[in-house]
């Protein structure tokens, strides 16, 4: 036990400590340490009481709170967090992601769900790699799902961070082409087609370039012309539609 009969105290000492104290602590705290340590060292509630100018009721109200609460009682019970005692650090959900139905589906445990439509292959690339670069999901998860390797996600998400959303957009050139090629400019290609077929005997992609440049502005590359020849099926028709042109006339003079 400490005996404190024969320890030395200078009220000059006290009054300095005390201001500092209080400067950094607060009045409030500063007081309930004293309380709670004249409690420790043996000194009655009411002397207590009389010592720090405070009822005795909440002595021990003070004493009470710090046994059962610790550290945080000190401070104001009115506080959400405390500032003298560093916030612990909240722990790092590991989300486990599945496919259900027509869904991806990211389970965070206690912090809910995120459900994204599978169709959208953009907007799931776009969270699942963002969850990736924060550590809620791993990149085995994420190629599982995407049927991708684990390289490209790594790839995939370092893009996502350095260079935003249009890195993940796909920046070929085919689909452009489909929009070029309007109703009505398959229209003139076709009929372009015939003509050269008939006039020329032949309908090349360098053919229905110049032509369809001299004659309608269309500037359109041989290449695409060719794809759209093929998938509009003309290619199959090249060596049929003269003779059955020929067969016309012939049936339309007799």
């Amino acid at each position: 036990m400490i005996n404190c009969q024969k320890i030395l105290f200078s009220n000059e000492l006290s009054q300095r400590r005390m201001a500092q104290a209080q400067k950094h602590l607060g009045a409030k705290i500063v007081n309930r340490i004293i309380c709670f340590a004249l409690y420790l060292l043996g000194v009655n509630r009411n002397s207590i009481s009389d010592l720090l100018n405070i009822p005795s009721g909440s002595v021990r109200s003070i004493i009470r709170v710090i046994l059962h609460d610790g550290p945080p009682a000190f401070e104001d019970r009115r506080r959400c967090v405390s500032t003298f005692i560093p916030p612990q650090s909240p722990k790092k959900s590991n989300g486990t992601l599945r496919i259900q139905d027509e869904w991806i589906i990211v389970d965070l445990g206690t912090y809910g769900q995120i459900k994204i439509p599978s169709k959208n292959s953009l907007q799931t690339k776009v969270i699942l790699l963002t969850m990736l670069n924060n550590d809620l999901l791993s990149a085995n998860q994420i190629a599982e799902v995407l049927k991708l390797s684990t390289v490209h996600i790594m790839n995939l998400a370092r893009g996502l961070h350095v260079e935003d959303i249009p890195f993940l957009i796909d920046k070929r050139q085919g689909q452009q082409q489909e929009y070029r090629f309007t109703p009505e400019v398959k229209s003139e290609l076709i009929q372009q087609f015939v003509l050269d077929v008939v006039v020329e005997g032949n309908a090349s992609g360098k053919l229905l370039s110049e032509h369809l440049q001299e004659r309608c502005k269309l500037s359109l590359s041989e290449r695409s012309i060719r794809y759209h020849t093929q998938k509009l099926g003309l290619s199959k028709i090249k060596k049929s539609l003269p003779y059955l042109l020929a067969e016309c006339k012939k049936n339309l003079r007799n």
